[in-house]
């Protein structure tokens, strides 16, 4: 991994454990799904559903993973739909080097799931 993704991973380690608005059994899906494609690949949500305190909106993942594709997101969302319905789901990936100026943005307030 480069460097700018283990300096973030050292600051955001402690936030592992802030609630969010998904359920086990959603986390436990996405987890899963993911980690089928690729055992190494790290899951964040991030945006609203990250705050306890707002209701409703769409579910934001970000996968930092070297191995899953925007081909293979296809078949995460479909897994996630046929246990819980068709949902809003938003899915960005990254090899860990901050390719866009949008994940340098939305990876410091992630949380790990």
């Amino acid at each position: 991994m480069t460097l700018w993704y283990n300096n973030w991973m050292n600051e955001i380690a402690d936030k592992t454990k802030i609630p969010v608005r998904l359920s086990k059994a959603e986390i436990k899906n996405l987890k899963v799904s993911v980690s089928s494609l690729d055992p190494y690949a790290s899951l964040y949500l991030f945006g609203s559903r990250t705050d306890v305190t707002k209701r409703g909106g769409d579910i934001d993942i970000l996968i930092i993973s070297k191995n899953i594709k925007k081909r293979d997101l296809r078949d995460i969302r479909w897994n996630f739909f046929e246990e819980f319905g068709e949902q809003k789901i938003d899915i960005v990936t990254d090899d860990g080097s901050a390719q866009t100026p949008f994940v340098e943005i939305v990876f410091p307030k992630a949380v790990k799931i």
